[in-house]
């Protein structure tokens, strides 16, 4: 089990490395183990060297049926024999958004883009749109992808930006607060708030869950202040239930953020809504309306025929549920045996995470500390070394989480747990 050669990816790392920066092209893919994959069917992959893993990264959580599920390859297959970019209209296009009106319980209307950062910057601006006001509200922890306004208050200090370049201005625009209805509703009484987006799971996928009730009361807050009220489902939409949270919550957003399983592992995202608001971006006979009374909206690769073929297909499969319920039950058998696994040994882990996503972060139980420990889990040496004894014994976690399809099997889960069973003991040696 743990005589592996990695000689293939480390050449190809060394490669990288004097061409990307950090030798990667997205910042979660960053290790100290980096990994080179050749192929990927199922649940399983095998890297350059030969190895074959369990996988749980499983596209960054846009692969429910995992790995080249034969209906969605067969309908990319038919979508590239007739065009890679028509440069026009196509019937796929329509077809995936009928499919995501009929499952999304919010969506009367659905606008295309071509990621879930995308998705979540047209949201913000259609919510400061429909309702007049410049003022967006976020909470402590909640991610909505890499642009300027969704840089606050990801990890602490959370009145500062994740990143550098962000204009000082942008702070002006973007309140962060924590999931506090009282707190809301006193930003929403300023009267400048134009929208309040989350991730209705909680925090940082699911880290922090939000209370029960909290939807509700949010939902309300929003009500009484005329503020729309935005979900960022690019994670849970199609994988918690075909509806996402707000199917499963009864609580239905004026706007949902929609990406990953939406394309079925190809790139795409999508904002839902209200007609009226999503209408803000058509167009009517009224020039003048046209050009100072829209939300113009672009972009090259917008349901491209193969992405839409790919998220129609994707959709239509899962539209009863079972592929979510399965994915769901591999998820909770996963997260019991690595919980009885650090309490076998001890070890300073925690394991959470609902649906089909599961956590692990270092330093101790609960997560009431969640933004240090996924702070300090980002550049700290336990997950690395936790990743790479796993990597030995043939599983292929992402940095504290990852994610289940309906492909895991229960001889998948027993392997991964063994395994990571056998690393808390090499590691707490």
């Amino acid at each position: 089990m743990h005589d592996r050669s990695f000689a293939g990816s480390t050449a190809l790392a060394e490669r990288a490395r004097a061409v990307l920066p950090s030798g990667v092209t997205h910042d979660m893919r960053y290790s100290t183990s980096p990994l080179y994959v050749e192929r990927a069917q199922g649940a399983h992959k095998w890297d350059v060297d030969g190895n074959e893993y369990v996988d749980y990264w499983m596209g960054h959580g846009s692969l429910l049926l995992g790995h080249l599920h034969p209906e969605v390859i067969a309908a990319v297959q038919g979508a590239l024999t007739r065009a890679t970019h028509p440069g026009g209209s196509h019937a796929l296009e329509v077809e995936w958004a009928e499919l995501v009106t009929r499952l999304v319980p919010s969506a009367e209307r659905v606008r295309f883009t071509a990621s879930g950062t995308e998705a979540t910057m047209l949201a913000m601006r259609l919510a400061r749109a429909g309702s007049g006001r410049p003022r967006i509200l976020k909470f402590e922890g909640h991610f909505h992808g890499w642009h300027d306004y969704a840089t606050h208050g990801v990890t602490p200090p959370f009145d500062r930006p994740t990143s550098l370049g962000v204009p000082d201005a942008i702070g002006s625009a973007i309140t962060v607060v924590p999931t506090d209805v009282e707190r809301v509703r006193a930003e929403l009484a300023r009267g400048d708030v134009g929208g309040v987006i989350l991730e209705p799971s909680g925090a940082s996928m699911g880290v922090i869950p939000v209370e029960a009730g909290f939807l509700a009361e949010l939902r309300a807050a929003c009500d009484d202040a005329s503020a729309l009220l935005v979900f960022d489902e690019v994670i849970t939409g199609f994988r918690f239930a075909p509806g996402g949270v707000q199917e499963l919550s009864g609580v239905v957003p004026d706007l949902t953020c929609l990406g990953k399983v939406l394309a079925g592992g190809l790139p795409g995202g999508a904002v839902a809504g209200r007609a009226e608001l999503l209408d803000l971006i058509a167009f009517t006979s009224n020039a003048e309306r046209n050009r100072f009374g829209r939300v113009p909206h672009m972009g090259t690769f917008n349901a491209s025929p193969p992405v839409a073929a790919a998220g129609a297909t994707t959709l239509r499969l899962l539209e009863g549920g079972e592929p979510c319920r399965v994915a769901a039950e591999r998820g909770a058998q996963l997260r019991n045996g690595l919980g009885e696994a650090v309490a076998r040994h001890g070890a300073p882990w925690s394991i959470s995470g609902e649906s089909s996503i599961f956590h692990w972060l270092p330093e101790g139980p609960g997560v009431e500390d969640h933004a240090e420990r996924r702070k300090a889990a980002r550049s700290g040496a336990p997950v690395y070394e936790m990743r790479a004894a796993l990597l030995r014994r043939g599983v292929d976690f992402p940095g504290y989480e990852g994610w289940l399809s309906t492909e895991h099997t229960v001889e998948d889960i027993d392997c991964t747990i063994a395994a990571f069973d056998d690393a808390l003991a090499e590691l707490t040696r």
